[in-house]
Parts: structure tokens; C-alpha cells; sequence
């Protein structure tokens, strides 16, 4: 069975950065958002909020739903 987008996240995030604190601050999206998005899900995250998050790491938001 394959990552789970928010698994598939946290490993894209951690190949690149130190911590998931400093791609926080990176992509100017508070550590709690972050952290929450990859606990709960970020299918309920605002389009903004993923959108950054894609940017900073250099992705194409539809990369997640692959």
C-alpha cells in the first residue's frame, strides 16, 4: 500500500529541510498549520495555505492526489 498524501508531505518536507519547523518558516505557514495539516489531513486545508506549501517545495498541487 502506498504514502498517504500527508505521509508523501512530510517526507518531501523532511528530504529538504532540517525540520518541519523550518519549512514553516520557509513557506510563512504557522508550524501548528503545518503540523496540523499533516496530523488531521489536508484535505480540509484552505487552497492559499496549500498552495504555499506546493510552492516552497517546489510541487505541483495535483503531485499530492497522485
Amino acid at each position: 500500500m502506498g504514502m498517504t498524501r500527508e505521509e508523501r508531505l512530510r517526507s518531501l518536507i523532511l528530504d529538504r529541510y532540517a525540520s518541519v519547523r523550518q519549512f514553516s518558516l520557509h513557506a510563512g505557514v504557522p508550524y501548528s498549520t503545518v503540523m496540523t495539516l499533516l496530523a488531521r489531513g489536508i484535505g480540509g486545508a484552505s487552497f492559499d495555505t496549500v498552495m504555499q506549501l506546493c510552492r516552497e517545495l517546489g510541487l505541483n498541487p495535483f503531485e499530492l492526489y497522485i
